[in-house]
């Protein structure tokens, strides 16, 4: 009696950290940029989402701008701009800027990119993901999201920090390693978190959702840290 009750017990709790973690793993993430000990230097958010729907470039135009409109793009300070089948929608401030961009391959298949990079403040990154993720369903139930943080060292890190990091990094998101690929001066290491299963890409015949890069500069003697999820997609 007292096995069942255990086994009962251990079910439920298991069933709650699950529920926390997919809930929650924004906070997680940001906490684990948090144990790298950087300096915030940005972060970023890509998304790319496919509308199957008749519409014409006015219609598309408009969604563009409404969706600029709801990550409180300044309307004033917006550049819209159409090519034939392409919009582009652009929003530049000193620590922000916003694009919006829309392809029309046919009257019902078209193309939306959202790019977003902030490099003042990370606090409000869950608020901008959640925002974009909610304005895209509107338009299909398949949204894809990359989100990327980067920090900065004022020096080059030895090998046992690295490792240090990485191992706090990766326990925060309760993440196993995959592969590494290193090379001097460069590190990028592909993991898969259980808290980011609605992230997965599949690589090497393997889930991965979680990307973290260091490089250092011998030029102006920086070193780099990136955590994404699913991948890094930026040049670094």
């Amino acid at each position: 009696m007292k096995k069942s009750i255990i086994c009962v017990l251990a079910l439920i709790l298991f069933s709650v950290v699950i529920v926390y973690g997919q809930e929650h793993w924004i906070d997680k993430f940001i906490e684990s940029f948090e144990l790298s000990n950087s300096a915030f230097k940005f972060y970023n958010i890509k998304s790319s989402v496919l509308i199957e729907k008749d519409m014409d470039i006015e219609q598309l135009e408009g969604i563009c701008i409404e969706i600029a409109k709801n990550l409180n793009v300044d309307t004033n300070k917006m550049n819209v701009k159409i090519q034939q089948s392409e919009i582009y929608v652009n929003y530049n401030e000193q620590n922000t800027s916003i694009s919006v961009i829309a392809y029309q391959k046919s009257s019902k298949e078209s193309y939306i990119i959202v790019d977003i990079l902030n490099n003042k403040v990370y606090k409000n990154i869950e608020n901008i993901y959640l925002r974009l993720e909610n304005e895209l369903k509107k338009y299909s139930s398949d949204v894809k999201i990359n989100i990327c943080i980067a920090g900065e060292y004022t020096k080059k890190l030895q090998k046992g920090k690295i490792n240090d990091i990485l191992q706090k990094m990766l326990y925060n998101m309760y993440a196993e390693k995959i592969d590494s690929i290193e090379e001097e001066n460069f590190l990028s290491v592909n993991a898969y978190s259980k808290l980011l299963n609605e992230n997965n890409l599949k690589y090497l015949n393997r889930k991965m959702n979680l990307n973290i890069g260091i490089r250092y500069s011998e030029d102006n003697d920086r070193t780099m840290i990136y955590i994404a999820t699913p991948i890094i997609k930026i040049d670094y």
